[in-house]
């Protein structure tokens, strides 16, 4: 694939995977930025190999891509859901996208820790890192009916930020919606 191609959906994509991943790093934008990075490292080689199968809306494969290098990132730093966490050393270019995503950020955190715990977990796994409410329910232990009851408990206790999460290009039209 050409290098304008690429360079166009880079363009279209980056800050949409930043917001998104942003929320799973923690807060963190170094851990956010090194996930998409990677992620737009492994859809170069994708787009230029030709034996490989291709792919139809590069938007949701590099998300699940970027959310997926950013779990274990976070996980190995122990970093937290944590509303006092500031990152100083790096910033975006705007300072008001920074300021608009720490806010947003902010408000996630302070009612997805006022949820039970199974139901943050499963709206995590869910929504933000991008996994089938089947492979949920195996992450969980749980069967997959329990989980789409914690999942609508979740909905409708975060219903209030789902529009600024759409703007923000953090969730899509089809996240957080009740799928199979």
């Amino acid at each position: 694939m050409s290098e304008d191609a690429f360079d166009s959906l880079y363009r279209r994509w980056y800050r949409d995977l930043v917001a998104k991943t942003y929320l799973v790093a923690g807060g963190r934008l170094d851990v956010a930025e090194d996930a998409v990075q990677q992620a737009f490292e492994q859809c170069w080689r994708r787009m230029n190999d030709p034996t490989g199968p291709p792919v139809e809306h590069w938007g949701p494969w590099l998300a699940a891509v970027a959310v997926r290098k950013a779990i274990p990132r976070q996980k190995a730093q122990e970093a937290v859901l944590d509303l006092g966490r500031h990152d100083s050393a790096v910033s975006l270019p705007d300072l008001a996208i920074e300021v608009q995503l720490k806010e947003i950020y902010r408000r996630v955190c302070e009612e997805m820790a006022g949820l039970r715990e199974r139901p943050r977990r499963a709206m995590a796994l869910r929504c933000i890192a991008g996994l089938s409410t089947a492979e949920v329910a195996q992450e969980m232990g749980l069967t997959q009916s329990t989980v789409r009851v914690y999942l609508a408990e979740a909905r409708r206790a975060l219903e209030p930020l789902h529009v600024e999460l759409r703007q923000l290009g953090i969730v899509t039209e089809q996240e957080g919606e009740h799928h199979g």
